[in-house]
């Protein structure tokens, strides 16, 4: 009887353990990075269900000099949690594979060479398709800028200063939009032969 109750201690100790071990740096990433690998309509909207999901959930904290509100950069988005606009796109792109380190909110637009995979395709939010990146503001300091996801049909998603993670109409004159090329583009959306 005494080794069950020594045994029966022993899993429930070692299950505790595991219930808290805290989450290490990138196992929150689903996918692997990869910025050359197509990905399909699906793939988008799987990522696009992801980022509207937080809608509600997370609170906005801003972030001082590229750290996150409470110094755990890699930490998973979870309900009740606090972030800004960088690191909430940040968080979805990385998880998916899209970013392998973190850019600021005044990057985005700025240095292409931030995010690989990634490319300007200008202001114009006629070319933007959903899970492009719109970047807003004066982008020389991060007081200065925004940085949402476009969702398609003039919508996006983002963190804001006030609300948290948000549903909210695009910017009508974005200062950058980033498209990455691995996600589809509106020619291939449109069934448009490129060549």
């Amino acid at each position: 009887m005494g080794r069950r109750i020594t045994a029966l201690f022993l899993a429930a100790v070692c299950m505790a353990a595991l219930v808290t071990t805290p989450v290490m740096a990138d196992t929150h990433r689903e996918f692997e990075y990869d910025v050359d690998t197509p990905w399909t309509n699906d793939d988008v909207q799987e990522m696009l269900d992801y980022a509207t999901y937080w809608v509600g959930k997370i609170d906005y904290a801003s972030s001082q000099n590229n750290t996150d509100p409470h110094g755990e950069s890699h930490e998973e988005l979870h309900d009740g949690g606090r972030t800004d606009c960088s690191w909430f796109v940040y968080h979805v792109l990385f998880r998916y594979g899209l970013l392998d380190h973190f850019v600021h909110s005044y990057e985005w637009g700025n240095s292409p060479g931030e995010y690989p995979g990634g490319h300007n395709i200008g202001r114009d939010l006629s070319n933007a398709v959903p899970g492009d990146i719109l970047c807003t503001g004066e982008g020389t300091k991060s007081q200065n800028s925004h940085v949402l996801i476009y969702l398609g049909g003039d919508k996006v998603v983002h963190c804001a200063a006030g609300h948290g993670v948000i549903i909210s109409d695009a910017p009508n004159h974005p200062r950058q939009i980033v498209h990455f090329s691995c996600v589809p583009n509106h020619q291939t959306d449109k069934g448009v032969d490129t060549e």
